[in-house]
């Protein structure tokens, strides 16, 4: 790696790994039960993506014995070797260098993976957008330090056409990308959740069906703890200061995602700006929703749409999600506090 390239990893991690050390601590680390005998629950953390990761499983005699740490580190590593934005010779930096309107190899997991992201963009009418990543870097939000001025009207309407899903193409024999303007992609918002799923998915292929897997704050959870209960994930107070726990769900294959505007801002002259940049606008949202939490089968798709959601804020936020079935917990600031709306399918996760 460049010496640019070592630094811009650095600030990443610097900026990132404060927010995501704690915030895997608040999800997961909850009271559990006794375990029983011959049976425990085994864990290990690390580093990986830009941000933390723990990998918790019931581990007995009847399981097998691997490595998995190694396992893990292996998995994680691939999946950053690909889809990094702060790896100079990932798969991702390589197309977002590459000439427009001409196809560009890509591994297969990664054509398939911003398929996937383009299905979740064209579902949410945009507010869904891997294409932002040039919008993140002038509003201060990627790698490089928080801008000295606030973007221009002039800097933002000459990034617009390289903003928008719809300049991105996917093949998938042979897997390859095009773009159809200098857009630069950003996988941030669903490789999280794509590399939870990835880890899920190596653990059940070595006969690990009780475990809890989380990558930055996105989680999966399979099976159950050693007493038979199911995982229990806390939805933290959206509060600059407090670390606290708002809401507890209960779930069970099912992965749990989400996304908060309380944390990673910064202020100029008295005004706030989010990291939750509005696509339509090109701007930080200005909304009141603090976060919304999503549960989805798949971590990749909950972390996206958790992201989706956040653009939209609470008011249309609610009503998509109701339209389409999406369980999603809303918690809007409000002059006293906090408030939270739940959809319907959200509510039978929630501990009494």
């Amino acid at each position: 790696m460049t010496l640019a390239g070592s630094i811009k990893l650095l600030r990443q991690w610097l900026r990132k790994i404060g927010l995501a050390m704690w915030c895997a601590v608040m999800f997961i680390m909850l009271p559990g039960c006794s375990a029983s005998e011959g049976v425990e629950i085994e864990a290990i953390t690390g580093l990986a993506m830009g941000t933390s990761y723990t990998v918790k499983w019931v581990s007995s005699d009847h399981v097998k014995d691997v490595d998995i740490a190694k396992g893990v580190k292996s998995e994680l590593a691939r999946v950053e070797a690909s889809m990094s934005t702060y790896l100079d010779a990932s798969d991702l930096n390589g197309f977002n260098g590459a000439p427009v309107n001409e196809w560009h190899a890509v591994p297969e997991e990664m054509a398939v993976l911003v398929a996937r992201a383009l299905a979740i963009s064209a579902q949410t009418q945009g507010a869904f957008d891997i294409t932002v990543g040039p919008l993140v870097d002038l509003w201060g939000f990627g790698p490089d330090p928080v801008p000295e001025y606030i973007p221009s009207q002039t800097a933002l309407d000459a990034l617009r056409p390289a903003i928008g899903y719809q300049n991105l193409q996917v093949q998938r024999q042979p897997p390859a990308l095009l773009k159809k303007a200098t857009s630069a992609i950003d996988l941030s918002a669903i490789a999280k959740g794509y590399s939870v799923d990835v880890i899920a998915q190596w653990l059940e292929a070595h006969e690990f069906n009780d475990y809890l897997v989380e990558v930055g704050g996105e989680l999966r959870a399979h099976g159950h703890k050693p007493d038979g209960s199911p995982w229990r994930i806390a939805i933290e107070t959206p509060s600059e200061d407090a670390r606290q726990i708002y809401q507890v769900v209960k779930v069970n294959n099912m992965a749990v995602a989400t996304s908060g505007n309380y944390r990673n801002y910064y202020q100029q002259e008295g005004v706030r700006y989010s990291h939750t940049l509005d696509p339509s606008t090109l701007r930080p949202v200005t909304h009141n929703l603090a976060s919304v939490t999503v549960i989805d089968a798949s971590a990749a798709r909950a972390d996206a749409l958790a992201t989706a959601l956040m653009v939209m804020g609470g008011d249309d936020g609610v009503i998509w999600a109701t339209m389409h079935q999406v369980p999603a917990y809303f918690i809007m600031k409000q002059a006293n506090g906090f408030v939270a709306q739940s959809t319907a399918g959200f509510n039978t996760y929630l501990e009494n």
